[in-house]
């Protein structure tokens, strides 16, 4: 796992673009899902389909907070030319506020050296981001049913991304993890008064130079 991020707000300019972890040319373009509510401003990242709902298995959330709020989500969506046209997922992101992002640092959990951006482990082919209090909104994902699960059978063909609704009000963003399983950093950025401006979550797609 590199310990420098990665170009990341290259991503999310539009038709960004850079080579993919197998040199093939590919283009970025930005998907928005909606916003995200946090109403504990606790994030969590982690394998849905594996982790939520699970308390044996409960994901930390991240131990630098946001203001409680609605925040919106974006993926980074690159079209692959070569052999043939397909489109996967390279990155996602929460912003929390619309400042130039100066610096990166890993997003830690509790326990986590925070330097280490270590990543969450992804085994079911997606990622998400939900709220810590939202941990137990969406009954049945672990055994391939309710909201999360109706949502992905009726999304449209190619790579999936979507906000859905929970019980209590509560939401989620699921997206594909790039090429599908493995261990995924996410990314702080943060702007020159040192406050957080997004949470990015990395899919080893791109490579992309260091900011």
């Amino acid at each position: 796992m590199p310990s420098t991020p990665p170009d990341c707000i290259r991503w999310f300019t539009p038709e960004g673009a850079g080579p993919p972890e197998d040199g093939r040319t590919a283009v970025a373009t930005v998907t928005e899902l909606g916003e995200l509510g946090l109403p504990t401003g606790r994030l969590v990242a982690c394998d849905p389909i594996v982790h939520l709902g699970d308390d044996d298995a409960r994901p930390d959330p991240f131990t630098v907070t946001v203001p409680p709020g609605r925040y919106p989500v974006q993926t980074a969506v690159v079209d692959v030319e070569h052999p043939f046209p397909h489109r996967v997922i390279a990155a996602a992101r929460l912003i929390i506020r619309d400042t130039p992002v100066v610096r990166w640092e890993p997003a830690a959990v509790p326990g986590q050296d925070p330097a280490d951006p270590a990543g969450y482990g992804v085994d079911a082919g997606v990622g998400c981001f939900y709220d810590a209090a939202a941990h137990h909104s969406f009954p049945g994902t672990q055994d391939e049913e309710g909201v999360v699960w109706e949502t992905m059978d009726s999304s449209p063909p190619g790579p999936t991304a979507f906000l859905a609704e929970g019980e209590d009000g509560h939401t989620i963003a699921v997206f594909d993890s790039g090429w599908g399983d493995g261990c995924y950093p996410t990314w702080i950025g943060r702007d020159a008064d040192g406050k957080a401006t997004c949470f990015v979550t990395d899919f080893r797609v791109l490579r992309f130079a260091p900011a």
